[in-house]
């Protein structure tokens, strides 16, 4: 027996439309009742082979974007949904009619619905071009209101909905608590557990009680982890107590919120396994033990992408699957080969590796979620209403509003509040870790378009030497010196810091504009200890790629610059002693 809260889920209706041969129905809504839900799913569970049972715990990858009919790679999709019966899709990419087209596609093809999953963690304008993208989660940590968290939510499940996708992988409930390695950095709430619970509380509320599933990840913590050496996995090596008062508390708080779905990672914790240094994708005492047992997880236990090339040399491409079910897993996401590992869980049910009733177990709990987001009445999105849904303007001014009021201040050595006025002729310097960073060009032109830029000039990794004394005659030149950092921690191993070249140059530059040396962050609040010289050093909470809306922030900041607005945001993470977790300055 499933034991579930009756989460509200409160979404209104998706339907179906006739353009793609899919019958009109009557408006319904797209959530069902508990009692309901519960009904459909063992009764649909009796009729199915065990062949079936398994097929529904596995969730494939696919792409959004158009793709022609005769494709192999549509062929191939098509041939898990309606031969295969497999459960769901994560996917990845697209536009938003594209994608609901493609999904109704399969949806149609499928006997039981699909659960269509996707990682929205900076929403859905993460993964389908034209949706919202928000910054990331610590900017809602930044700001502290639990409203503005459930707004994201609530946005993302709409036009998740819209475009026909059930589940989103967020959000990121680990801890991060470790200023020199930020494994998370922005990705994360921060280092406050009652800030955290709050915040991940209502985003979580805010998806489930407006028609899309939330996942908490990533069990059992990955804030605070590092290599093991000479591998790709990671450890926790913190006690026991430490562990269950920091990292297993966060995902207590998203358990207490009735998150539908958990997603654990390749991490060991010793302390919790008697010294075992299996990951918890493959670990019964982190993923049925503690999860179940002690935390009280009663909903759906997904692992992490299971293709990843150290899971399959350590374990096998499909015996990690075997593993990951017999840990105590409900869903495989992203096998090596979807089709094998299928086979071969079958195979370990019928020489009784795995039993028949663990297996119904799994299956139950993904047929109850897929009948209480009224699937099994409904599977279709309405292609009709997705313009009318996705990326509108009310929640475009959501992300403007979570970009203004999380603007950080660290340090004002009265430069602020500002003007245009007051900032004058700009030299513009961009800072970049990567050869590559698609928003500095972007943040470029929309400085460049609020105010007179003397010049940009950008510091790449190989970089011409003779262009840092061309940056120090032009900072000499310009009224204001202002530089934008793109500079992302390093995962498992540092905080980003600056390039030493770069930083010497900063600094110089400090010395020549002692007074109107402005220092914008984009994504990384750890390199304020290393320029606390500047004149103003300013915090923005998105990384770019799949963890925030850098963009967003450009926009904020010149308004900043304007004397527009004022900044209202509080650091969620200790960085260095002088700046402390709630530092940040308001005038």
């Amino acid at each position: 027996r499933i034991l579930l809260t009756a989460c509200g889920l409160l979404l209104g209706a998706v339907v179906a439309v006739s353009s793609q041969g899919v019958p009109k129905s009557e408006q319904t809504a797209a959530t069902a009742s508990h009692a309901e839900a519960t009904k459909w799913a063992d009764e649909t569970l009796k009729t199915l082979s065990l062949e079936q049972k398994v097929a529904q715990m596995v969730c494939e990858q696919m792409r959004g974007e158009y793709v022609p009919e005769d494709s192999p790679q549509f062929q191939y999709w098509l041939r898990l949904a309606r031969d295969h019966g497999i459960g769901g899709f994560v996917v990845y990419g697209g536009t938003p009619h594209d994608t609901a087209r493609l999904l109704n596609r399969l949806q149609r093809e499928a006997k039981i619905p699909l659960l269509i999953s996707a990682d929205f963690e900076g929403g859905p304008g993460q993964q389908i071009a034209g949706a919202t993208e928000f910054p990331a989660n610590m900017a809602l940590s930044a700001i502290g209101s639990a409203e503005i968290a459930y707004e994201v939510g609530k946005v993302g499940a709409i036009e998740g909905r819209a475009i026909g996708i059930h589940l989103t992988y967020s959000p990121v409930v680990d801890i991060q608590t470790q200023p020199g390695n930020p494994v998370l950095s922005v990705r994360s709430f921060g280092g406050d557990l009652d800030l955290l619970g709050r915040m991940a509380g209502a985003y979580v509320r805010g998806y489930q009680e407006n028609g899309m599933l939330a996942t908490a990840k990533h069990y059992p913590g990955r804030g605070d982890v590092e290599l093991i050496p000479g591998t790709e996995f990671t450890i926790n090596r913190k006690p026991a107590e430490q562990v269950e008062r920091e990292d297993l508390l966060a995902f207590k708080k998203a358990i207490d919120a009735d998150v539908a779905f958990i997603m654990s990672e390749h991490i060991a914790v010793p302390s919790l396994t008697n010294g075992s240094d299996l990951p918890a994708s493959v670990e019964p005492t982190l993923a049925t033990t503690w999860l179940r047992d002690k935390l009280g997880f009663q909903g759906v236990l997904t692992s992490d992408d299971l293709w990843y090339a150290k899971m399959t040399a350590r374990f096998g491409a499909e015996r990690s699957g075997v593993l990951a079910v017999k840990a105590g897993h409900d869903a495989l996401l992203k096998p090596a080969d979807a089709v094998k590992t299928m086979a071969a869980v079958v195979e370990a049910v019928k020489t009784g590796e795995i039993s028949q009733a663990q297996i119904d177990r799994s299956v139950r709990r993904l047929l109850y979620w897929k009948a209480r987001l009224n699937l099994h009445r409904n599977r279709f999105a309405d292609e009709s209403r997705v313009s009318a849904v996705v990326g509108i303007a009310p929640h475009r001014g959501l992300v403007r509003t979570i970009a203004e009021r999380s603007l950080t201040v660290l340090v004002n050595e009265g430069f602020f509040p500002s003007s245009a006025a007051k900032v004058g002729r700009i030299l513009h310097v961009v800072i970049q870790k990567n050869e590559t960073e698609p928003a500095a060009a972007t943040v470029a032109a929309k400085i460049r378009d609020a105010f007179p830029v003397v010049q940009t000039l950008v510091f790449r990794p190989n970089v011409d030497p003779r262009l840092r004394d061309q940056a120090l005659r032009a900072a000499a030149e310009a009224d204001s010196v202002v530089v934008s950092l793109f500079n992302q921690r390093t995962v498992y191993r540092d905080s980003g810091p600056l390039r030493e070249a770069d930083l010497t140059l900063l600094r110089d530059m400090i010395q020549i504009r002692p007074r109107t040396t402005v220092v914008m962050s984009y994504g990384n609040p750890y390199l304020a200890e290393s320029l606390q010289q500047a004149t103003a050093f300013v915090v923005g909470y998105g990384e770019g790629g799949f963890y925030g809306n850098q963009v967003a922030y450009a926009d904020a900041f010149i308004r900043l610059l304007k004397g527009e607005v004022m900044p209202q945001g509080r650091l969620p993470v200790n960085v260095s002693a002088r700046f402390p977790m709630g530092s940040g300055l308001r005038f």
